[in-house]
């Protein structure tokens, strides 16, 4: 049997989840978790009855079930939010709730491409001499239209496909995507003055962009249909005219504030990422007497997905030669803070004074930039490794209200604050991280698995190291190590030897207090290390 809904397909006969003509990979507990949801739809499913079906009726802690719940939730592109397609029905259980059709019957077809030319709603316009004029393209934030530094982008008016809906909200809805945008700092937004002269005009993409003065384009449509409305999405690259990106939201009419406010924040997130993607693809391709300080920081940028010693120096490198380029750069500041930081926190390619230094390129990007979230961020980590617990507490909180849609700073700060032994707030915004940005590389995980351990739930543990996936970093060995030995496992020595391997003169008891391991977090993990055979 195949079951759709939204862009999604669950095959199963060959036990596949696929979101248009690619795979997503779930678990199998995942997976039966969601065909169980699927076949029951018509009813709320209890705890019980989801745990006799998925786990023939083992006992399994209530931390167990919420992560492959979750889980689930993250592989249809749903929330513990706004609960779009797997509803929790308090002191009830959870129904889904998504709009789903079996192999039989006929589905909507998801946007999966992006056009070749935007298709607008007055397509007369084009024979106007006085519409083809170029449009001076006003960048919102005071940024120069001209600048060289930061990717230019033009959002659309989203078209109405609706006659009894009244375009207000289409047009609202852009205007909130065009401000939600101008929070994140690597990015400069066409106003909505200069991208709304385009609503009723039909013309190339090439076009359009050239007179906007943009590197790319944000287009999306709002249907209406009963109860229910579809809101589409995509994001263009006019250098290729290729679509880098595509969303499509179904939700109930009734929630109709609360759709506009989550899809202007998951665009907003996403089109940071993919942006910065397609930006270091093409600073790639440049000579390195060619590059200028915004590509330095994107090479830069590379080191914090993968924490390895070579890319390290790497971003050194190149972020020393971008504060040369441009002495008021703030953001290569706030990266150099995070890149001097790593020679402390992982001893990876040492100098004297790394938290020093770091504080004062944190110190710098804050003075240069005080509105920059990304530079608040990483003054409130170098205030953590100097033991400064309120300071980081007031500059995390300063970083979030600048900018709470940005899913490396929520990762970050969900990170250190579950080193305090603060879990569950940690917990919470690395899953808002996780969301906003599906693709993030694996050390979003790390925050999942301090929570689980503390919850007890080792094999959680041992499933959230698995998708870190960074078999050459010993953090991940460590964390691995202590779940193996509260569980009691054999190969838990030989995870220890690796951590040891992959850290020569590894001190355990050293590791966690310069980590600042809140007590009895400490007591607990070195605890799980004593029973994998440390000695120490």
């Amino acid at each position: 049997m195949i079951y759709r809904f939204g862009d999604y397909s669950l095959d199963t006969a060959i036990f596949e989840l696929r979101r248009a003509d690619d795979r997503v990979a779930v678990e199998p507990q995942v997976f039966n978790l969601l065909q169980y949801l699927i076949k029951n739809r018509d009813k709320v499913v209890s705890r019980d009855d989801i745990i006799n079906a998925v786990w023939d009726g083992r006992a399994i802690s209530d931390t167990t079930l919420s992560s492959r719940i979750f889980a689930a939730r993250r592989a249809v592109g749903d929330t513990g939010d706004t609960q779009a397609i797997i509803r929790t029905v308090p002191r009830r259980g959870f129904r889904f709730i998504g709009n789903v059709c079996s192999e039989n019957e006929e589905c909507a077809v998801p946007m999966t491409g992006g056009p070749k030319k935007f298709e607008l709603e007055d397509p007369d316009a084009a024979g106007d001499p006085t519409a083809n004029r170029a449009v001076k393209a006003v960048v919102m934030d005071g940024n120069p239209a001209g600048s060289t530094m930061m990717p230019r982008l033009a959002v659309l008016p989203f078209k109405n496909l609706s006659n009894d809906f009244d375009e207000y909200f289409s047009d609202g809805l852009t205007e909130d995507i065009i401000a939600n945008l101008t929070h994140f700092r690597e990015l400069r937004v066409v106003a909505p003055g200069s991208s709304f002269q385009f609503k009723t005009r039909d013309i190339t993409l090439a076009r359009l962009a050239a007179e906007l003065n943009v590197d790319y384009i944000v287009n999306g449509s709002l249907r209406r249909a009963g109860g229910r409305m579809r809101i589409t999405v995509q994001l263009m690259d006019a250098a290729t005219d290729e679509s880098l990106w595509a969303g499509q939201y179904d939700r109930e009419i009734e929630s109709i504030f609360a759709v506009q406010d989550e899809v202007t924040q998951m665009i907003a997130a996403s089109l940071g990422v993919k942006m910065q993607d397609a930006a270091l693809v093409r600073a790639m391709r440049k000579r390195p007497s060619e590059l200028d300080a915004y590509d330095c920081a994107l090479h830069a940028r590379r080191y914090t997905s993968s924490l390895s010693a070579k890319m390290h120096a790497e971003a050194r490198d190149y972020l020393e030669k971008a504060i040369s380029i441009d002495p008021n750069y703030a953001d290569a500041y706030a990266l150099l803070s995070n890149v001097y930081l790593a020679e402390h926190r992982f001893e990876t390619n040492p100098r004297p004074e790394p938290v020093a230094r770091a504080l004062e390129m944190a110190q710098t990007a804050t003075h240069l930039d005080p509105q920059n979230a990304y530079a608040h961020c990483w003054l409130a980590i170098v205030h953590f490794f100097r033991g400064e617990n309120d300071k980081f507490e007031a500059e995390s909180q300063r970083a979030l209200n600048l900018n709470p849609n940005d899913p490396e700073i929520l990762a970050d700060i969900g990170h250190y604050l579950a080193f305090m032994g603060e879990f569950e707030r940690g917990f919470d915004l690395s899953m808002r991280a996780r969301q906003l940005n599906p693709l993030h590389p694996g050390w979003y995980h790390f925050t999942s698995a301090r929570y689980h351990y503390h919850h007890h739930a080792y094999q959680d543990v041992l499933a959230d190291v698995e998708r870190i996936s960074m078999p050459d970093f010993y953090w991940t060995h460590l964390l691995n190590t202590a779940a193996l030995g509260q569980l009691g496992r054999p190969e838990a020595n030989a995870s220890l030897k690796m951590a040891q391997k992959l850290k020569p003169g590894f001190s355990a008891p050293a590791e966690l207090r310069k980590w600042n391991a809140a007590p009895d977090d400490f007591a607990h993990i070195m605890d799980g290390l004593y029973k994998a055979g440390l000695k120490e």
